[in-house]
């Protein structure tokens, strides 16, 4: 959560510094300041997508599997509530309030570049 809440200001904030400043070096210095605060979110966003996804491939992995054989009779239970339990979505979350995901990425870009628009309006 203090991640979240410290990048993406600061990511505005760069977006800003970089298209105001008239020299390059300086440009240049914001342009990579804000791709390393970028990597730096995306670093636990999408490994966080990643494991959502495959939580629910496991439901997919185990249904398409032989489970319904009557080779192994004890385990038909056993297997269903397997499938059962994966179908509930993995959702991973910055205490308890922010869902950590590829979309939050975009979602941190989105309102960066919106108000910077509307603070360059403003100025």
């Amino acid at each position: 959560m203090i991640e979240y809440a410290t990048v993406a200001p600061l990511v505005c904030l760069e977006i800003y510094a970089a298209t105001e400043s008239s020299v390059v070096q300086t440009t240049i210095r914001h342009c990579t300041i804000f791709v390393v605060l970028t990597a730096q979110l995306a670093f636990y966003c999408i490994p966080a997508n990643y494991l959502t996804n495959e939580a629910v491939a496991i439901s997919d992995a185990i249904y398409s599997s032989n489970w319904y054989s009557h080779y192994l009779p004890s385990l038909t239970k056993p297997i269903l509530f397997m499938i059962q339990n994966s179908q509930r979505e993995i959702i991973i979350t910055a205490g308890g309030i922010l869902i950590i995901n590829a979309r939050t990425v975009l979602n941190v870009l989105k309102v960066a570049w919106s108000t910077c628009t509307v603070i360059k309006g403003i100025k």
